[in-house]
């Protein structure tokens, strides 16, 4: 799988650059790419829910108490969460911070997207990244409108391409409820 300084190689490629072999120098290439790239991934990985960077974690109980009546506990949101998908059971919470106030006092279940390191990426994903992180160098490093609008054009079409091959690797699911015909009957 590819590297961090890979995929940032690749991306000054595609924008007409030189690749980089180490993030550590004052070349503009270096400062762009070194204080763009954790931003730019971590924006893409909350853009979909990708099946590759999806866990499921059992949160835990605080010792923590609420400071209203509204809610009655209070559970810890893992550390690599980027997104919360779902808490299992289905019930009312609300999230401050990085809890959850809840008014279950069970176990509390979720399915988030987390950080996930560039070695466990699937290669439609990197080959997206790197279209992504061409889109944010060109106007920065190239001072071009039309390679930025070429890299615009091509992160769409990458973006689309993953998106389309991720929701392949899992299979549909079937609607369980349907209130508006159980409220009838």
């Amino acid at each position: 799988m590819a590297s961090k300084i890979d995929l940032i190689s690749n991306a000054l490629i595609l924008i007409g650059n030189a690749p980089i072999n180490t993030l550590d120098g004052n070349s503009r290439e270096q400062q762009v790419a070194s204080n763009l790239y954790d931003t730019t991934v971590k924006s893409e990985l909350t853009k979909h829910r990708w099946g590759f960077a999806r866990k499921k974690a059992q949160l835990s109980l605080t010792t923590d108490t609420p400071v209203d009546t509204e809610y009655k506990s209070i559970y810890q949101l893992p550390t690599d969460l980027l997104v919360l998908i779902k808490l299992n059971p289905i019930h009312n919470y609300e999230i401050f911070g990085d809890k959850v106030y809840s008014n279950l006092s069970s176990a509390l279940y979720c399915d988030y997207i987390y950080d996930a390191p560039e070695s466990e990426w699937p290669v439609y994903f990197s080959s997206m990244i790197e279209f992504a992180l061409a889109r944010v160098f060109a106007p920065s490093i190239r001072d071009s409108a039309s390679s930025a609008e070429n890299m615009a054009q091509e992160y769409l079409n990458a973006s689309r391409m993953a998106r389309f091959t991720d929701s392949q690797q899992h299979p549909q699911r079937k609607i369980v409820s349907n209130p508006f015909v159980t409220v009838r009957y």
